[in-house]
């Protein structure tokens, strides 16, 4: 028969070897949050099973969600480097993520980026934006050749072009995603930002397009998409600043006057405000 001070010991052996399974359990484990991003823990985590870093606390504050997760964006605004992961991801902004933010509603938007990640065009505030829908089967496909060459002239002064491919006038743009890429980076070497393929006109119509050619967003530029390689131009301040046909090409001389007008404006101070 055990006596009662085994009895105890034993008992708190047992205890401790709990405590150690569970401490153990809860280091090793990944959350539901990194498994849904197939990440380590330290994707989401100052350290496994810890407190959050910045793509944790997002998830938290956004009801358990990465739906519009962006993880450039969302860096920039927590002060960290977007590869960062571990300690090295934690927030150095005050408040993050609940934090003040205004956004242009231009650039009010989630979008899929061509390989299927969530961009939000927030992250492009400040910089001067030609938006171009684009097609790989049409006459004026050629003007790739021509956009790539004017980003690379002008993309460290604060100029980038969004490429949207849209199937949506004379079926020129087919393919899917994988094959617009791999056509307008071999043909082209197209290294501006592309997306994935949308709708833009018609009752699908993507809400980026929607806000661009409306009457009720925009009084002076809001109309119908003539057709492939339309161009909008967004300044600085995230405003929609001129709008050119589709067959007129990137280095037209109204064009580049309107790109370059707008890259000598100052970049404007960042108001707070809460994010509609």
């Amino acid at each position: 028969m055990y006596s009662a001070s085994k009895v105890r010991s034993v008992l708190c052996t047992s205890s401790v070897l709990a405590l150690a399974l569970i401490v153990n359990v809860r280091a090793t484990a990944k959350p539901a949050f990194a498994k849904k991003e197939k990440k380590e823990c330290v994707y989401c985590h100052v350290v496994p099973g810890g407190d959050r870093n910045f793509r944790g606390l997002y998830y938290k504050a956004h009801d358990l969600s990465f739906s519009d997760f962006d993880n450039i964006y969302e860096a920039r605004l927590a002060g960290v480097s977007a590869d960062s992961k571990g300690p090295e991801a934690v927030p150095t902004v005050n408040g993050y993520p609940d934090i003040d933010v205004k956004v242009p509603a231009a650039l009010n938007f989630t979008v899929k980026d061509i390989d299927g990640n969530n961009v939000k065009l927030a992250r492009y505030a400040g910089q001067v934006i030609m938006v171009v829908n684009v097609a790989s089967q049409c006459g004026n496909t050629p003007q790739y050749a021509d956009l790539q060459k004017m980003y690379e002239q002008y993309s460290k002064k604060g100029f980038v072009i969004l490429g949207f491919p849209a199937n949506d006038f004379g079926k020129q743009e087919p393919g899917d995603d994988k094959e617009i890429k791999e056509f307008c980076t071999t043909k082209y070497k197209v290294t501006f930002p592309m997306f994935s393929k949308i709708v833009v006109k018609g009752d699908d119509q993507a809400p980026l397009y929607k806000f661009l050619t409306s009457k009720d967003s925009d009084q002076k530029f809001g109309e119908p998409i003539d057709w492939n390689f339309a161009k909008f131009i967004i300044n600085r301040k995230g405003e929609v600043v001129a709008r050119f046909k589709a067959s007129t090409k990137p280095f037209t001389p109204e064009v580049v006057a309107v790109v370059e007008k707008e890259l000598d404006a100052p970049k404007p101070e960042q108001k707070s405000a809460r994010l509609q």
